[in-house]
């Protein structure tokens, strides 16, 4: 039996040992080494020793999840930071994000919680802005971000102050408390949290917020981080939550009990010591205790109103930090105005952006919140308006009769609002980004209160809209980009298209020409062959078209009056446009110099004229061409000629007005692509080569137009030194073409023959060449035979320009003749100063052909 028993317990052993040997072979718990610092209530450390706060709940939390040992490193916050890059701890708290501390520092993606900044000043030292800290000794905190926030918002303002650093933030008010310094900077929490133990006093000076997170070495113990941003993530938002209790154990306001006045036990034994001298006394000190009772109960009503109200704000700011910190965009903004509209009691917040318009400052809300609810936003003039002072940089408040100060405002009469405060959102370089404000339809009672909220959160504001207004500049840049390729690609569409046109054009007019000359001059032909000429010609004219969107038209640039260029076209204006429609001139007194080709100017106005008539069509209207000469500067450009790349400087201005139809947006974005019209019987290349001609002269354009509201095109030329007087064409010696030896250079096949035997009718002996090297070889070969080498342009194998060099160099006698169906500007410009002889631009006459042959070709002795 007791064997029995004995074998049974031996079981039982084995069994539990069994069950706890794998556990002492298991892992030992994570060892954690967490840097704490006087921080309360987030970290702080009781009198026997414990660590406690809402950062040391949150640990301990995540550590009993994870199995971790968790050790506490009690120091200096400057020593924690120190610790965690020598990795002598796996993690700090409460560590805000620097581009210094990054280099040694990994830090979690989760915020733990935003805090800003607060200025504590010594009861004898008034102190209401940052201004009144010049020349004072200020306390900061070693290595602590907001010391050194205030010092840079010290020097914006250029404010001299002489700071003094300490330990921690307790230290901070310690020595403000005893007099060491006249005002210490702390954090929000630790602020609200102890300055009820120090003699000192918060100042309204509160500024820049910004987001804290747990830390660790740089390249170590990423797990911790993970973990914690888990449970951060998880925790945020949620009522229940370990993170949320956390918070309101530890920051949640709660009252202080209040016993009665000291003196009242002392008036009691008074008022029992008179009431054994005298009943009539007694009556009148009962009077007076009562009467004194109550004004303390008043005074301790207010007192208690006021500590509520300061409660209440504290807790909407909390709320602010916490709930906007990670939002951008409309929505930050209409959250923002919401949480201002409570904390202020207004009944309107506003944030705004200001904007020009035709060269005038206006403003344009991004959020509006108005009578417990986010409304349309809306537009107006800056000048006489209360923001007009917020835009010079200064904050301004008005806490009654704001309408009256500003009678032209209307909006302020139609919203009823009696009180405005205002604050300037200020970028780094101290220019004025927008504005912030509260609106009030009561009188503003306590304007600096309302003043410090909206300063806690125009740093965060600006940051916002510079965010935006750089994510838009972007977006411009890649707009533009794209518009300027596609012209570009276009360009070089219609270019190419337009020169192998041309090409094809001079071999059609170089085979009529011919067949013109051979009939006799009775035949019946002749009409025909006539009207086909001048319908190559009108052919000729759209690629010439074509080419000037190209940017490769054929310019004759001079220095002319752009209102006699105007006048010029006066009558061919009015004959190419319905009596319907009235033309009007208003051109300044003055002349208006520009370089230009006149006749492309021309152009250009006669396409936006006839543009204008068709935008008015069968009705009355009218159209007023406008000249004038301004000076404009940068912001204007960039503001009304954006992605033109126009210097600042003195413009001629050229405007053509219409009372007609007007555009719509889908329309503006396209009126200048090639083949685009809105009218049956338009081909689409007028805008196009008007774009393609103001781009040769380096002018600007802008268009104005709306559905129903007519249109107005405004050019913009540099203005010139002054007008060149006109030359008349002198005597030009000729040479007789018959027995002339001409080298005709061309690879299109069927150019190069109906040009040959154009040619070959006037006599001329003609040596054939499919490209630049074949032509090469022929001068080598020829050379002092040839009287002139006639020779195109853009060939394969080996183009003009290279086969101009070499025959210059082999026969620098021999004229040589360029011929293209690109313009003679663009052709040319690399033969400038290199004895090119002349040049020759598809399609040409066979007469056009014969007079440059005479003009250019080597005389014979």
């Amino acid at each position: 039996m007791r064997s029995g028993t004995r074998s049974a317990r031996i079981r039982r052993l084995l069994a539990l040992l069994l069950m706890v040997f794998p556990c002492l072979l298991g892992a030992a718990p994570r060892l954690v080494r967490v840097a704490v610092f006087p921080h309360k209530p987030a970290t702080f450390q009781e009198a026997g020793g414990k660590i406690r706060g809402f950062y040391i709940d949150m640990i301990e939390e995540v550590g009993r999840a994870q199995g971790w040992d968790i050790r506490y490193v009690p120091g200096t916050f400057a020593e924690s930071l120190e610790r965690a890059r020598q990795g002598e701890v796996d993690l700090a708290t409460s560590v805000a994000f620097t581009e210094d501390r990054a280099k040694y520092l990994d830090y979690g993606k989760e915020v733990t919680i935003t805090v800003w900044s607060i200025l504590y000043a010594n009861p004898r030292v008034p102190i209401q802005s940052v201004f009144d800290v010049r020349g004072r000794r200020v306390a900061v905190m070693k290595s602590d971000v907001n010391g050194q926030h205030f010092m840079d918002l010290c020097q914006k303002f250029e404010v001299q102050a002489d700071f003094l650093v300490v330990p921690s933030f307790e230290d901070v008010l310690k020595t403000v408390e005893a007099g060491g310094a006249d005002a210490g900077v702390t954090t929000s929490i630790f602020g609200y949290s102890r300055e009820g133990d120090f003699r000192v006093v918060r100042t309204p000076v509160v500024f820049n917020p910004f987001p804290t997170y747990f830390a660790t070495t740089k390249g170590r113990n990423a797990d911790l981080l993970r973990a914690l941003d888990a449970y951060l993530a998880a925790g945020r938002g949620k009522p229940d939550s370990g993170y949320t209790k956390a918070i309101g154990r530890w920051m949640q306001p709660g009252g202080e009990a209040r016993g009665l006045p000291l003196w009242l036990p002392r008036a009691a034994l008074a008022l029992l010591l008179l009431l054994a001298l005298t009943s009539g006394l007694m009556l009148l000190f009962r009077y007076r205790v009562r009467r004194a009772t109550a004004e303390v109960r008043a005074l301790n009503l207010e007192l208690e109103k006021e500590l509520a109200e300061r409660r209440r704000r504290e807790d909407v700011i909390l709320n602010v930090a916490s709930g906007v910190s990670a939002m951008t965009g409309d929505t930050f903004f209409q959250e923002l105005t919401r949480y201002l509209a409570q904390a202020a009691k207004a009944d309107g917040a506003v944030i705004g952006e200001g904007f020009l318009r035709d060269g005038v400052e206006w403003v344009r809300s991004l959020a509006v919140f108005l009578d417990g609810e986010v409304v349309p936003g809306f537009e107006y003039p800056l000048a006489g308006t209360p923001c007009a002072k917020v835009y010079r940089g200064e904050p301004c408040a008005y806490t009654e009769g704001v309408q009256e100060r500003f009678p032209e405002f209307d909006l302020l009469r139609k919203l009823g609002i009696t009180a405005y405060v205002g604050c300037p959102l200020l970028d780094e370089s101290g220019r004025t980004r927008g504005m912030l404000a509260v609106l009030k339809r009561q009188p503003e009672v306590h304007p600096e209160e309302t003043a410090s909220l909206l300063r806690i959160f125009s740093s965060r504001a600006t940051a916002e809209l510079e965010r935006r207004a750089a994510e838009r500049e972007q977006q411009l840049m890649e707009q533009q980009m794209q518009h300027v390729q596609k012209l570009e690609s276009l360009g070089l569409l219609a270019g190419g298209i337009a020169h192998d046109f041309n090409n094809l054009l001079t071999a059609m007019l170089g085979h009529l020409n011919l067949a013109q000359s051979r009939l006799s001059p009775e035949s019946p032909a002749h009409p025909s062959l006539g009207n086909l000429e001048r319908i190559i010609h009108r052919t000729s004219e759209l690629t010439r078209q074509m080419l000037a969107y190209s940017g490769k038209g054929r310019f004759l640039v001079q220095n002319r009056d752009l209102n006699q260029v105007i006048r010029e076209m006066l009558h061919l204006l009015e004959v190419s446009i319905s009596k319907k429609v009235a033309l009007r001139l208003s051109l300044v007194a003055t002349p208006v110099p520009i370089t230009a080709d006149a006749a492309q100017i021309q152009q250009v106005l006669m396409n936006l004229v006839t543009n204008a008539a068709d935008a008015i069509g069968d009705q009355e209207g009218t159209i007023r061409i406008t000249t004038a000469m301004a000076t404009l500067d940068r912001g204007y450009l960039d503001q009304v000629f954006q992605g033109q790349d126009l210097q600042p400087g003195a413009y001629a201005v050229m405007e053509v007005q219409d009372t007609g139809c007007g555009m719509s947006p889908e329309v503006l974005s396209r009126i200048f692509d090639p083949f685009f019209t809105t009218k049956p019987s338009g081909h689409g290349l007028g805008l196009s080569a008007t774009l393609g001609i103001l781009r040769g002269h380096h002018a600007g354009l802008r268009i104005y137009s709306e559905p129903g509201r007519g249109s107005t095109f405004k050019v913009l030329f540099p203005v010139a030194d002054g007008v060149t007087a006109e030359e008349r064409p002198g005597a030009v010696s000729t040479v007789s073409l018959l027995g002339l030896r001409v080298l005709l250079v061309d690879d299109e096949e069927i150019l190069r023959e109906a040009t040959a035997e154009a040619l070959k009718s006037l006599g001329v002996e003609v040596v054939l060449a499919a490209d630049g090297q074949e032509a090469v070889d022929r001068v080598t070969q020829q050379g002092p035979s040839l009287d002139l080498v006639f020779m195109d342009l853009t060939m394969p194998r080996m183009d003009g320009r290279e086969a101009f060099q070499q025959i210059r160099r082999l026969c620098p006698g021999v004229p040589v003749v360029l011929t293209s169906g690109y313009n003679e500007q663009e052709s040319i410009q690399d033969f400038i100063g290199r004895g090119l002889a002349g040049f020759l631009q598809k399609p040409y006459t066979l007469k056009a052909l014969g007079g440059m042959l005479q003009r250019c070709a080597r005389p014979r002795l």
